[in-house]
């Protein structure tokens, strides 16, 4: 499957749905950039406002500029800071300069500046492009933006870019350490779609084969092309930037970002939270991804491994004031935005929990399976990594055991979406799981 194939259709899907991409326009390929403003006006504008930060501009925003003024358009924007977040001081900032009478607005790199300016961009509704600086992460064509708001991680409804270009010579010259976070965001998928598969056997979610097999392809061809990543080939760089683009594609088809972000992406949202609730330096998202990724399939490992007793699952306790304060110790100043999502969808419940569980007893020797046949062995992945500098346990990254073990009792909370992380808390294991995987000598045995 190829990008072309689905812009400006509409495909009768086996699944009852019909699916279809925004996106007008993709390139990508060596000296894609000179072709920046050629395709601004090919879509009919005339009128640009730029979103670039200190080290997307010298890479690509300062040429960008010089050639919509030379094709004589009218261009203006803003350069956010280096260490920017996509969260209210980040829109707040391009609010503050944004021209008015701009008919598009130009995102000029990777994962901040790309969620900055489709949130910008849906509530303006103002079409808006991409031109990448990085193969970092996989959310440059979906319609939803991750941002940090009331100092909570949340998802919302964001535009899809009309037009994706990338520049296969700026890309291949991207820091390994960016390379490595789009590869763990791509891996990332392993575990996603393993989590939608098991969501969909126990809650009964609206789950498609078509989106599934185009995922799995997409990471088959990055898999395939690790070694030509390492030695930065041009037809490795466009492998995986297809396969970060088919990602977003992928996102659009299913309405929500089920196909690419599960029990992974929690844990990498929880640690992005904690970090900054911290004044850490943030680490890429695609690197936390990466790592979550090789927890979640361990943690499935693991489960594969471990006798599961349903009458004990099923006669847990459940105490929601010590719940609380657990999320009150764990998320902070972002505490209540938990409980009150908790409060909206009820899903620790006991009524819902007996529910899930009466499932999960009934669909066990099924829920195996999927672990068994959709997840590699969570070494194959930490090789893949490695061989990219990537940072493969938490300690490479600096999350300290601590951190992990609260990742893991606690990720779930962030949203509303069934994962390996929920399961384990049915089946009474979670508590266990994270204390014992949290340990540096739990990662050292194996990775």
């Amino acid at each position: 499957m190829t990008i072309q194939q689905f812009i400006g259709q509409e495909i009768a899907c086996p699944c009852g749905r019909v699916h279809r991409t925004d996106l007008i326009s993709v390139e990508i390929g060596a000296g894609a950039s000179d072709h920046i403003a050629q395709t601004l006006l090919r879509l009919g504008h005339s009128r640009v406002f730029w979103i670039a930060d200190e080290n997307t501009w010298p890479v690509l925003g300062k040429k960008a500029a010089e050639q919509m003024k030379e094709a004589g358009m009218y261009e203006s924007g803003v350069i956010l800071p280096a260490e920017v977040h996509a969260d209210e001081d980040g829109i707040g900032r391009v609010l503050m300069h944004l021209d008015r009478e701009a008919d598009i607005l130009l995102a000029i790199g990777s994962g901040t500046i790309n969620d900055i300016t489709k949130f910008v961009s849906w509530q303006l509704r103002l079409p808006y492009m991409v031109a990448a600086t990085a193969p970092s992460m996989d959310g440059f064509a979906s319609s939803v933006a991750a941002m940090t708001t009331n100092r909570m991680k949340t998802t919302y409804p964001a535009q899809i870019p009309e037009a994706f270009l990338a520049d296969l010579d700026i890309l291949s010259g991207a820091p390994m350490e960016m390379i490595a976070a789009g590869v763990g965001d791509i891996l990332g998928k392993y575990s996603a779609l393993c989590d939608w598969k098991i969501g969909a056997i126990i809650t009964g979610e609206y789950y498609c084969e078509s989106i599934v097999s185009l995922m799995r392809e997409a990471v088959d061809k990055v898999v395939e092309n690790i070694d030509g990543l390492r030695e930065r080939k041009p037809e490795a760089f466009a492998g995986l930037t297809e396969a970060l683009v088919l990602s977003g594609i992928a996102m659009g088809f299913a309405g929500n970002s089920r196909p690419a972000s599960g029990s992974e992406h929690h844990l990498s949202h929880f640690w992005e939270m904690r970090f900054l609730f911290d004044g850490r330096k943030a680490l890429l998202h695609g690197t936390k991804v990466g790592i979550g990724t090789v927890l979640s399939i361990r943690l499935a490992e693991k489960l594969l491994q471990t006798p599961v007793g349903f009458v004990k699952a099923a006669e847990k306790p459940y105490d929601a004031a010590a719940w609380e304060e657990q999320m009150k110790k764990c998320y902070g100043p972002a505490a209540d935005s938990v409980i009150v999502l908790e409060a909206e969808c009820g899903k620790n419940t006991p009524e819902n929990h007996r529910r899930r569980l009466a499932v999960i007893r009934e669909h066990w020797d099924e829920i195996c399976a999927v672990l068994r046949e959709s997840l590699p062995a969570s070494q194959k992945v930490a090789e893949m990594l490695r061989e990219l500098g990537g940072a493969v346990t938490p300690s490479d990254a600096g999350i300290e055991p601590q951190l992990v073990r609260e990742a893991v009792l606690c990720a779930k909370e962030v949203r509303n979406r069934y994962t390996i992380l929920q399961l384990l808390w049915d089946l009474g294991l979670l508590a266990d799981f994270a204390a014992e995987i949290s340990g540096k000598e739990a990662w050292d045995e194996t990775i």
